[in-house]
């Protein structure tokens, strides 16, 4: 039903590309190209043709607009953590906003130009807040939550940083703690072992489960998202209209 809206747009970029932009790569011309899908060559120019316009305490990453920081989305503050999918996605929607999805964390993490990571193309540690002591959790008084004894545990566990803390952990697109930090909930957008509706990205303050790189490509999909864990956050995204 988009599919003429979407054309219209790219058409008017594409006479622009036409023209001789410098910055702009050339057109892919397909064998059999699908007059509704742009090139991926042009994918970062056709984002840029957008012109998305976002909240002041939001980034405009290619369509859509995402938070700034880990919720409660400001600089200074300590990250919420011991959050289900449930709370992040009621949370978000009292503020107009929506919880982000697999596909969109991914795009804001890697950029237009798909890096592994949100600063680059290698890994640093302790760019980002990956490099905490791992303290083992008591899973069985986590359990009690929200009893006085599981808040008390939950704090001793907490090693988040306050957001923004370590400039060198943003994107190219302004977006901060993508990775580290707290393990973000995000409605699944790929398969994977279990199919969960929703999976955690960007793995915590203690790095990732296994001793992976905290990279853009990692996802625990292996709670539903009525888990309630002690490292387990969120942020926010926005669809312009």
């Amino acid at each position: 039903m988009h599919r003429p809206q979407l054309w219209f747009r790219f058409a008017l970029l594409a006479t622009t590309l036409s023209c001789g932009s410098p910055d702009v790569p050339p057109l892919v011309h397909d064998e059999d190209p699908d007059p509704a899908v742009p090139s991926p060559a042009l994918w970062p120019a056709f984002e840029r043709a957008l012109h998305v316009t976002c909240p002041s305490d939001m980034a405009a990453v290619g369509s859509f607009c995402m938070d700034r920081y880990e919720a409660p989305n400001q600089a200074g503050l300590p990250p919420l953590a011991m959050q289900t999918a449930k709370d992040a996605a009621d949370f978000c929607a009292a503020r107009g906003k929506r919880l982000c999805t697999e596909a969109e964390w991914v795009r804001a993490c890697q950029g237009p130009t798909k890096k592994p990571f949100p600063y680059g193309t290698t890994y640093q540690r302790s760019r980002c807040t990956d490099d905490k002591v791992w303290k083992v959790p008591s899973w069985s008084t986590l359990a009690t939550w929200p009893s006085a004894a599981a808040q008390a545990e939950a704090k001793r566990l907490y090693q988040a940083d306050r957001s923004g803390s370590r400039s060198g952990c943003v994107s190219g697109e302004g977006v901060y703690d993508l990775t580290g930090n707290v393990a973000e909930w995000v409605l699944r957008s790929f398969p994977n072992a279990k199919n969960y509706d929703h999976v955690m990205k960007g793995c915590y303050w203690s790095g990732c489960y296994g001793g992976a790189p905290p990279s853009c490509s990692f996802v625990n999909p292996a709670h539903p998202g009525s888990f309630r864990t002690y490292e387990a956050g969120f942020r926010c995204c926005l669809t312009p209209r």
